[in-house]
């Protein structure tokens, strides 16, 4: 029996492209994919492509602590208009996501969320980078992914310890080559011409490399969390080649925008790493077009009015993404679709540990995780018209190619023609 019908669009997944309705059934997982089926509903895919829902690796939802910024249910409200079925919570919410209690209290919160959430737990206690935190006792609730999202310093006997955990505990240690310093924008000529103090792409380089030294050491699951300098991507694909377990991501504002657009002092272009120079930013994008980027992930950081108003250097990193994150990807047209859907789908799924329920194939009997999406849409983002609390858009007014026209999470139709049906 088959309950919703996607009918009429393309289907893509990691097995190739075909013309096919997928159909439903009660239980929410795909019953069929072929021509002509018929069901109780019928949701039209006309011109558009069926693929696996989106998976992002880094979302900041700021629950508990920050509710007036985003809330669990405001997050994946915005994840799943932006075609996202899954979302990671990065830990550095108020209190930390730093030991079991914390991680409960989470896990509590999902009946809230419109999507999946997987829960990354903090490397260091209340990710100061002082001391470890209990790692083994969050990884027995299911916790897989440990990042401290940004260094606030750099310990690398501490580092080692973590990632000596995560080898014996069976998990991923995530990343970020940023340290938090007085430093507001990328060193070099803008910086210079603003007088804003800036931080250098060696210092992304430098602890690109010590990570995959550490990573040699310990034999480590390691991902490198927002790439922007295209040295330390080389440096991973070295690491790559070598064998090492090592994945790395981008984000989309770092294929999208340079260090110029902080000419404007608006604090929606203060990101971490910083935004780059036209030519890095470049070689960037040529990595990604030529697949060697493993996963491209939004970075989410909502920050609440009133912060984001503060003169550029006193206002806190961070934009908001997730509706925002495929659009600006494929407006990007010399990045193949196949490449965005790999980096924004399949391969984050395997990374995060849910590629059973989400990216991957679209076969009978898995779970009805699905985006609908339309290329042909053209469209300007408005952050005050976004479902997110916080407004904070670096794709403010930017024309965008793509939208997402539905998106189904377990068979359940959350987005139905770009509105949100919860």
């Amino acid at each position: 029996m088959i309950e919703t019908v996607i009918k009429g669009g393309t289907v893509i997944d990691n097995g190739g492209t075909r013309k096919a309705d997928v159909g439903i059934g009660p239980d929410g997982n795909i019953a069929a994919i072929e021509l002509g089926l018929s069901g109780n509903r019928e949701i039209d895919a006309s011109g558009c492509i069926v693929t696996a829902g989106l998976v992002d690796l880094n979302s900041h939802f700021c629950q508990p602590g920050e509710e007036e910024a985003e809330t669990i249910e405001s997050g994946t409200r915005s994840a799943v208009l932006g075609g996202y079925t899954a979302v990671m919570l990065m830990p550095n919410t108020t209190p930390a996501i730093d030991c079991a209690a914390t991680v409960r209290e989470i896990q509590s919160l999902r009946n809230e969320a419109l999507c999946h959430v997987e829960i990354a737990g903090s490397l260091t206690v209340g990710c100061r980078g002082e001391a470890l935190a209990p790692i083994g006792e969050m990884a027995e609730l299911g916790v897989s992914f440990f990042t401290d999202t940004v260094l606030q310093n750099f310990d690398p006997l501490l580092i080692q310890r973590a990632m000596e955990y995560g080898s014996r505990f069976d998990i991923t240690v995530g990343l970020t080559p940023f340290l938090l310093s007085k430093a507001h924008m990328h060193e070099g000529d803008v910086s210079s011409k603003l007088g804003i103090h800036g931080s250098s792409i060696e210092e992304e380089e430098l602890l690109t490399y010590q990570f995959v030294k550490l990573l040699q050491l310990t034999g480590a699951r390691l991902h490198i969390q927002q790439i922007s300098s295209p040295q330390a991507m080389e440096i991973v694909s070295h690491a790559k080649s070598q064998g090492l377990p090592i994945t790395c991501e981008v984000s989309p504002h770092h294929l999208v925008f340079t260090d110029e657009a902080v000419q404007s002092f608006e604090s929606r272009y203060k990101l971490a790493p910083p935004l780059r120079p036209k030519k890095e930013v470049q070689k960037i994008k040529d990595f990604v077009i030529e697949g060697h980027v493993d996963a491209i992930a939004t970075c989410h950081t909502p920050n609440q009015q009133h912060l984001a108003d503060l003169p550029f250097e006193e206002a806190p990193f961070g934009g908001i993404g997730l509706e925002t994150a495929l659009a600006a990807t494929l407006t990007e047209r010399d990045i193949p679709l196949q490449h965005v859907l790999s980096a924004m789908s399949w391969v984050p799924a395997e990374i995060a540990g849910i590629s059973t329920s989400h990216g991957g194939s679209l076969t009978q009997g898995r779970p009805g995780n699905l985006a609908v999406i339309d290329e042909s849409v053209e469209w300007n983002p408005i952050g005050q018209e976004m479902a997110s609390k916080s407004a904070n858009s670096p794709f403010e007014g930017y024309q965008l190619q793509g939208k997402v026209r539905h998106t189904l999470v377990n068979g359940e139709a959350v987005v139905v023609d770009g509105e949100a049906q919860r």
